[in-house]
C-alpha cells in the first residue's frame, strides 16, 4: 500500500453575495487575500506540496488556488474543475476516485457546505471548516479508484 494524502481547502474570504454578481463571480476581500497568503507560507515552511490541485470555477476558489499555487511554485499543477462547484459528496468521491494512481497528494478548493459534508462523511464526525481552512486526510491506498472503499482515515486540520 501507499499513503496517499487528500487536501481539502475552503476558498478564503469573499466578498457578500449581492444582485450585481452571480455567486461563482464573488471576490476574495482583501482580508481573503492576506488569509491565503498566509497560509502559502505556513505550507511552504512545513515543505507541503502537491502533485495536483483542482479548484471549483468560482473566482473566489480560483484566486485562492492560484495564491497556494503560485506561492508553492505549483502553477503548472492547477487545473480548474466544474463539477467541484456545489458538488455533494458523491460527486466528490467521484472526482478523487478517477484521479491517475500516480498522484500521491491532491488540493481540493471549494466550498461549504459541501466540504464540511465530505469530511463529515470521511470521518463520521462534525468538522467545522471556516473561511481558509484546510484539513488533510491521509490514508493507505495503492489506486485512487479504491478510495471509495477507504473508511479508515486520518484527518489533520492544518491552520
Amino acid at each position: 500500500m501507499h499513503t496517499k494524502s487528500l487536501y481539502l481547502l475552503r476558498h478564503a474570504k469573499a466578498e457578500s453575495a449581492t444582485l450585481q454578481f452571480s455567486d461563482e463571480d464573488r471576490a476574495l476581500t482583501p482580508k481573503g487575500v492576506n488569509d491565503a497568503k498566509k497560509l502559502a507560507t505556513k505550507l511552504v515552511k512545513k515543505d507541503i506540496k502537491f502533485d495536483l490541485i483542482l479548484t471549483s470555477p468560482a473566482i473566489r476558489a480560483i484566486t485562492s488556488a492560484q495564491i497556494i499555487a503560485n506561492r508553492l511554485d505549483q502553477k503548472q499543477s492547477l487545473r480548474v474543475e466544474k463539477k467541484l462547484y456545489q458538488a455533494d459528496s458523491t460527486t466528490l468521491l467521484a472526482i478523487v476516485g478517477k484521479l491517475h494512481k500516480k498522484i500521491k497528494s491532491i488540493l481540493l478548493v471549494g466550498h461549504n457546505p459541501e466540504f464540511e459534508d465530505f469530511a463529515a462523511y470521511m470521518t463520521g464526525e462534525s468538522v467545522s471548516m471556516q473561511t481558509c481552512s484546510l484539513i488533510e486526510f491521509t490514508f493507505e491506498l495503492k489506486d485512487w479508484k479504491d478510495f471509495e472503499k477507504v473508511r479508515s482515515v486520518q484527518m489533520k486540520l492544518l491552520n
